[in-house]
């Protein structure tokens, strides 16, 4: 395994360092430049965004989908997502396509600490022509790093490939493969380590490949291995290989093999015996293959030379025997790989007319004279080093400019002198200031400069010898704004894949044009706080106590010591799950004045951050007549009701009853008699899941079997079940989550029940009325949907007129209204005055009440958009219904309770609540009746 030692040693020397931190001003965001996409990951990048600067892809795979002719993919420092990359889109001959790593390292890290882009994963070109790949770091275990596949015209340049896995891994992996199909394909200036088969191996069938001037070392195989294949040039790559060989080359292939060095140290790597020879032709080659200006410094007495099936220990022997190799050199003391040690052999002796080999070496170092050693070298140039590296002068920069920050406009004072270098040449020394002003050359003594517009620049001085050599020193200089950056912050609640985790807070921040910040530090409110990097999009925090407003302090501090802050507020809240097949979670008998504990397991409130359970209770009486009464435990019993029954009458409710410390909920039967109880949970509200948020909406009517509305005319007979389309109609989404239904039953033949299913979801049946003969009933449920339907079954021995009405919906956005439970209170009582401002007084026939819901009894004064309460007729004198609306807007001409001759009726409602925060609720019966109405909640806009 390539180890850390490895990558450092490699930093030293890098290639070339493209930076995404330039000396960009304090603007608006950057979209890029045009024809370049961008692969960063930032917390705001997007796989099915633009791929620009300002939201960049996360994954390399995403840009490679889409790239076309001419343009670049920067990928700027390791991508989100890593994997297997395969690029199926091709460039042409004029407009190739360019994947390229980018530096995310800050402006000023030293060259030894500065790495290629980490791709994390392997690359496939299949198919493709025209793609040029560089400045990459890719590792593999079980594949090839690099695969080429059926393409042509393709570049692979200054890649870092490491070998990862255990040394006595069987998998024989290569480093870069070209197959059989694939022509004119160039590996160069690369390092490739420790593979576990060949660093580079070109397949029979092949033609025209280059591999130049590239450090291989340490494979299990041959660093190169080509078979089969028509001209391919082998040219100035230092091969460090110990169990060999370094090069082979057999099935019938043509080569060039100049200015190569073979150094034969090796790193550990476990070789497989017998030791071969360092440099292989096959008797198939032989006489296509050109060999020279090769140099051979093994440290273990192997065979260089293995040419047609014989074996060569000296160039001098080999040249004798075959006419090859003779300016190849032995014994050149070049004792690692990483550096040419001066006066070596290899320098300034090498064939610059080799083909394929490049101006720079593979740290991309130009081809230089050391004035230290003869030119012996030939071709169009005398000064070329043999290998993958040429020997450079030793310079070195002084520091940076002085200051380097500041509120501009700044002055700054640059010294670029240094000492001489290792060959005493001439030295010159050029500095760039990195603000698009001309660079200053010949430069000596301080050079002075003034920087008038904030952003951070790259300062660079760079000295250069009268042969060629150079060497960069870069800084950073940050030039500050007059007035500390601004900040704001936008908060909601978390939202993924559709659903809500109302609890906790997602908070959206200014990402781009940070340059100038040092720090951010997030107060949540709840006497806890978050530093967050100036880089982040978006963050945020959980809640442990819903339904308090917090308030949110965001203070960010400037490189220069200056403060901003931003302020917003949020309120926990709750979201919602239904749970499904609902099932009677509690059957029961409860004695007269009994009290009942139901259970947090009993209701699936264990839940993690659970507040409130949305329930379905059904009471058989006694006896006596009387009321059930659910509340949460470990809190006293509240004057309401959420349930009214008769003797020996069967009755059903819904209600969202708030969950005590533990999770509990208490029963209370107000009966002087014992009653049969069942239980059913049909839906949980936390403030620590994500879940649905709810929309409601003017109510509307689906289906009315008396005059047809919905497709279905006329009563439903006994035993008979219809389904009734309720979503994606009436302003219902196609794929809401759930809906709220009232339905009503009338002109009842006998007495019976009403189950509702929700249609595509097996075993969901619930019922949720009972009826006597004659009785008109209607009832509230939340119905989960699987394909926005809903199936009534009439279970009565009778037909049953069906009236549904639609009253919201839980969504599938995550951005509707959230649930605020709260303790159950009694809001209004005609005969007490309680809710009308005092006035003891029936709600007269055809007469309508406004009812303050918002602003008092814990319900926020605004954002409120919808009430949960249980309504209740009390006693009616006659048969009749109330309606309940949002204040302010027209009365829908729909019932919300339908009520009997003497039968106190109970349903729960979830009206809108006008802007006003009021509820209105009007008596369409004749006779004047008292109204009761207990809150159990609130729906508030996020």
């Amino acid at each position: 395994m390539v180890g850390t030692s490895r990558f450092v040693a490699l930093a030293a020397s890098t290639l070339v360092v493209v930076s995404a931190l330039g000396g960009a001003p304090a603007a608006a965001a950057d979209t890029g430049q045009p024809g370049t996409l961008y692969v960063q990951n930032v917390d705001w990048c997007s796989d099915t965004g633009p791929g620009t600067q300002d939201v960049p892809f996360c994954s390399v795979q995403a840009a490679a989908d889409v790239v076309v002719p001419g343009q670049t993919v920067d990928i700027v420092g390791p991508p989100r997502h890593g994997g297997k990359v395969t690029v199926t889109r091709s460039g042409t001959p004029s407009a190739p396509i360019t994947f390229q790593g980018v530096t995310s390292a800050p402006i000023g890290t030293p060259a030894a600490e500065t790495m290629q882009p980490p791709l994390d994963g392997t690359l496939t070109l299949s198919g493709v022509h025209d793609v040029h790949v560089s400045y990459l770091l890719l590792d593999h275990t079980t594949t090839d790093a690099v695969d080429v596949k059926g393409s042509q015209d393709v570049v692979l340049d200054g890649l870092y490939i490491a070998q990862q896995g255990p040394e006595d891994a069987t998998a024989a992996t290569d480093g870069v493969s070209v197959d059989g199909a694939s022509s004119d394909v160039t590996v160069s200036r690369s390092r490739i380590y420790e593979s576990h088969g060949n660093a580079v191996q070109v397949a029979s069938g092949a033609h025209d490949v280059t591999v130049t001037t590239n450090e291989l070392e340490g494979s299990r195989y041959a660093e190169i291995a080509v078979s089969g294949t028509a001209t391919a040039d082998l040219t100035g790559n230092t091969l460090d290989d110990a169990c060999g060989p370094a090069l082979t080359i057999d099935g019938g292939s043509s080569a060039t093999v100049e200015n190569n060095v073979f150094t034969g140290t090796g790193h550990g790597i476990v070789c497989l015996a017998p030791t071969p020879p360092v440099f292989s032709v096959a008797a198939d080659s032989a006489a296509s293959v050109t060999a020279g200006y090769n140099a051979f410094a093994p440290d273990n007495g192997r065979t260089e030379y293995s040419w047609g099936g014989t074996g060569y220990t000296t160039v001098a022997a080999f040249t004798a025997a075959t006419g090859q190799g003779a300016h190849d050199l032995d014994d050149v003391g070049y004792a690692y790989p990483d550096a040419t040690e001066e006066n070596s052999p290899v320098i300034d002796s090498a064939d610059a007319d080799a083909p394929g080999e490049p101006a720079t070496d593979v740290n991309g170092a130009p081809r230089v004279d050391d004035p230290l050693v003869a030119d012996t070298g030939t071709g169009a140039h005398t000064t070329y080093d043999r290998g993958a590296f040429e020997r450079q002068d030793t310079l070195s920069v002084l520091g940076g400019a002085t200051p380097s920050s500041g509120i501009g406009p700044l002055s700054v004072l640059v010294t670029p002198g240094g000492p001489h270098g290792s060959w005493s040449l001439p030295l010159t020394y050029t500095v760039d200031f990195g603000d698009g002003s001309p660079a200053v050359t010949d430069a000596s003594g301080t050079v002075t400069h003034t920087y008038t517009t904030p952003g951070v620049y790259a300062e660079k001085v760079t000295v250069t010898d009268a042969n060629g050599s150079s060497a960069t020193r870069t800084a950073k200089v940050t030039v500050g704004t007059a007035a500390p950056p601004a900040t704001s912050l936008a908060v909601s609640p978390d939202i993924a894949q559709g659903a809500v985790d109302a609890g906790t807070a997602f908070l959206t921040l200014v990402h781009s044009d940070n340059w100038e910040l040092a720090s951010r530090t997030i107060s949540w409110g709840d006497a806890s706080s978050s530093s967050v990097p100036v880089t982040a999009g978006a963050t945020g925090h959980d809640y442990d106590e819903p339904f308090r407003i917090y308030t949110l302090t965001l203070t960010q501090t400037d490189i220069f010591g200056r403060t901003a802050t931003a302020t917003a507020t949020f309120r926990p809240a709750d979201s919602y799950t239904p749970l499904t097949p609902p099932e009677y979670d509690y059957q029961g008998t409860v004695k007269a004045h009994g009290l009942l504990d139901l259970t947090s397991s009993t209701l699936h409130t264990d839940a993690n951050g659970v507040d409130a359970a949305a329930l379905r209770v059904t009471v058989t009486g006694g006896t006596a007549g009387g009321y059930l009464t659910l509340y949460p435990d470990g809190t006293a019993r509240p004057s309401v009701s959420a349930l009214n029954f008769a003797a020996h009458q069967t009755t059903e409710n819904g209600m969202t009853v708030r969950t005590g410390p533990s999770g509990d909920v208490y029963l209370y039967n107000g009966s002087a008699a014992s009653v049969s109880v069942k239980v059913v949970t049909a839906g949980i509200f936390s403030h620590a899941q994500h879940g649905h948020s709810y929309a409601p909406v003017t109510p509307v009517r689906v289906l009315d079997t008396r005059n047809g509305t919905g497709g279905v005319t006329g009563p439903v007979a006994s035993g008979k079940s219809i389904t009734v389309g309720v979503a994606g109609t009436h302003g219902i989404p196609a794929d809401a989550a759930a809906v709220v239904l009232d339905v009503q039953t009338t002109s009842t033949q006998a007495s019976g029940s009403l189950t509702v299913t929700s249609h595509g979801i097996a075993d969901s049946a619930v019922t949720t009325s009972y009826w006597t003969k004659g009785q008109t009933v209607s009832n509230l449920t939340v119905v989960p949907l699987a394909d926005g339907k809903v199936v009534l079954h009439n279970s009565s021995s009778g037909s049953v007129q069906l009236v549904t009405d639609v009253f919201g919906y839980a969504d599938a956005t995550g951005t509707g209204s959230l649930y605020l439970p709260s303790t159950p209170t009694r809001i209004l009582d005609t005969r007490n005055g309680t809710g009308t401002g005092g006035r003891i007084a029936k709600l007269g026939a055809h007469q309508t009440l406004k009812l303050r819901f918002s602003g008092v009894h814990g319900i926020p004064s605004s954002g409120t958009t919808a009430a949960d309460l249980v309504l209740t007729a009390v006693s009616p004198a006659t048969g009749g219904y109330l309606t309940a609306w949002a204040d302010g807007t027209t009365r829908p001409g729909m019932a919300s309770l339908d009520y009997g001759t003497g039968r106190t009726t109970p349903n729960e409602i979830m009206p809108p609540v006008g802007s006003d925060g009021y509820v209105d609720i009007y008596n369409g019966g004749s006779a004047a009746v008292n109204v009761l109405a207990d809150q159990y909640g609130a729906y508030v806009a996020q």
